[in-house]
């Protein structure tokens, strides 16, 4: 693992509206920030870091060689922002840093719990990185708030039966890409089709539950079971993320909810709503325990959260623990509790 002192040097790969607000977060705390990076053929590629995320002082080019940048800037940890599933080219993203020395920290949902899917990718690369000494870890949102403080809420209980969880997001936080992924704007009978048609990968949530489970000591038994439900617009209601308004009876997104049942007799169980806000609408977070007999026991709620974000600053409060990470893929559940990291300013 690269000895690294008390300021890091850092990478950001992927350069869209949260790997932007992470750039402005790092720069807030004076972070060192040695190279962004983007996919090759971007329309960001040789454009000013600086200008890209609104600082001027961060006056060097975004780079499209991911290997040149990673060689040329020596950093000794890459954050990546560039999608939601390992897979081949994500694959490729992670591996690059890695062979290049350096410990990846991501924003990748399945990179919470890579090893729930036995996705083949998840074993390679965690040889990859033991191979060079290096850690690679996914955390976000769901890191504080559907793991850590889910967590600690179950250890304040003697009895536990179940633990159900409710949570909303604000698609238009998140651009582009993410709206259509949450068939934001389609029609009912074109959302009915594709969930007939389409073979899904596994949900944000499901990731999310394993980790969970592994972090209150739960057993997983078999695979979550996924229910989806659109979000029909009542009436019009713009999207930024799409520019554009969806008319009345479209979809602003849909809802899934995942169930895992364990081994222990605890059913985990999240329905997580994704869409286009209406004004008044806010996220989020809403945590119910029972008792094995079934009796409401604990309850959680965080409202009025800014959900992209905390997934954001959750990110770079764990820099310092994934530093410290034995090699290999880490999840969260094996990290210290997160927590506040404060700015060391001097007089």
């Amino acid at each position: 693992m690269p000895e690294t002192g008390e300021n890091p040097r850092i990478a950001v790969y992927g350069l869209g509206a949260m790997g932007l607000d992470i750039v402005r977060i790092l720069h807030g705390r004076g972070a060192d920030i040695v190279a962004g990076i983007v996919r090759p053929g971007s329309d960001k590629d040789g454009r000013l870091l600086g200008e890209l995320a609104g600082l001027p002082g961060l006056a060097f080019p975004a780079r499209g060689d991911a290997e040149e940048a990673l060689r040329e800037s020596a950093p000794d940890i890459v954050v990546v922002t560039v999608s939601t599933y390992l897979d081949a080219a994500q694959y490729e993203i992670f591996a690059t840093a890695v062979r290049a020395g350096a410990d990846v920290i991501t924003l990748a949902e399945e990179m919470l719990y890579p090893f729930a899917t036995d996705n083949p990718l998840a074993r390679k690369l965690d040889a990859l990185a033991k191979h060079h000494g290096v850690t690679v870890t996914g955390t976000g949102h769901q890191d504080a708030y559907w793991v850590n403080l889910v967590s600690v809420l179950a250890g304040s209980t003697h009895d536990l039966g179940r633990v159900t969880g409710e949570l909303s997001w604000n698609v238009d936080d998140f651009g582009r890409a993410v709206a259509e992924h949450q068939r934001v704007n389609a029609t009912a009978e074109e959302f009915a089709q594709w969930q007939a048609h389409t073979q899904r990968p596994p949900t944000f949530t499901h990731y999310s539950l394993y980790a969970l489970a592994a972090a209150v000591g739960l057993t997983p038994r078999g695979t979550p079971r996924t229910t989806t439900e659109p979000v029909i617009a009542e009436r019009d209601v713009p999207s930024k993320a799409l520019g554009t308004t969806v008319r009345r009876g479209r979809l602003l997104g849909y809802t899934d909810t995942d169930t895992l049942d364990t081994e222990e007799g605890v059913t985990l169980s999240v329905s997580s709503r994704g869409s286009v806000y209406e004004e008044h609408e806010r996220d989020f977070n809403e945590w119910n325990l029972a008792d094995s007999s079934g009796r409401p026991t604990l309850h959680l709620r965080d409202s009025d959260l800014d959900t992209a974000h905390t997934t954001c600053a959750t990110l770079v409060n764990r820099i310092p623990d994934v530093i410290a990470a034995r090699p290999g893929i880490v999840t969260v559940d094996e990290l210290p509790q997160l927590r506040f990291r404060p700015v060391r300013r001097t007089p």
